[in-house]
């Protein structure tokens, strides 16, 4: 289980990364559209720093084997239509809440409270078969669930990950990366 114990200090906080979800050259479709992303998500240097203990969880996934594997089902689809369907699937997204998920379960230290940040988007209303309430005016449903990812609350997370000496490919031709983070106290 890809899983690394890092420091406060390996954690880059900046505000213009929540800023990276709406500029001219790309707006993610979330933005402006979910209780968890900019510009609802909170800065939140200030309470990730009141935690204790710190982990990376992150899932590594075979980018390269995927696009051979769908090529061999579907042989008129091009690598770029491939690689963008991928991209629009969550299957590299449940992969990761398996990791977190698992990584709490073995974890054998005690601690009183848990802070999670996820990768991409909040999912918990579909996870219950509703849609985001954002775009309707009504307050969130599951207050308590909501999940911020790390660049919606100002983590930079290639900084971060590279500041402990992750390796990964940016942009992505062979792997793709899912980053979550623990924060424990």
């Amino acid at each position: 289980m890809p899983a690394v114990e890092i420091n406060l200090d390996d954690i880059i906080f900046d505000p213009k990364v929540q800023t990276y979800c709406n500029n001219p050259k790309f707006k993610c479709p979330n933005y402006g559209h979910s209780w968890a992303c900019p510009p609802e998500a909170p800065y939140l240097e200030e309470k990730v720093s009141q935690y204790e203990k710190f982990f990376l969880i992150y899932y590594e996934f075979n980018l390269k084997e995927y696009v051979e594997r769908i090529k061999i089902k579907s042989p008129k689809y091009s690598e770029e239509k491939i690689r963008n369907s991928f991209y629009r699937k969550d299957i590299v997204r449940d992969y990761l809440e398996e990791e977190i998920n698992l990584f709490l379960q073995n974890y054998s230290e005690s601690y009183n409270e848990k802070f999670i940040l996820w990768d991409g988007y909040c999912r918990m209303c579909i996870k219950e078969g509703k849609n985001c309430t954002y775009d309707d005016g009504i307050p969130c449903c599951y207050p308590d669930k909501k999940r911020f990812s790390m660049e919606a609350v100002g983590i930079n997370v290639d900084k971060t990950v590279k500041s402990v000496d992750i390796e990964i490919e940016w942009p992505p031709v062979n792997f793709a990366y899912r980053f979550g983070l623990i924060c424990l106290k």
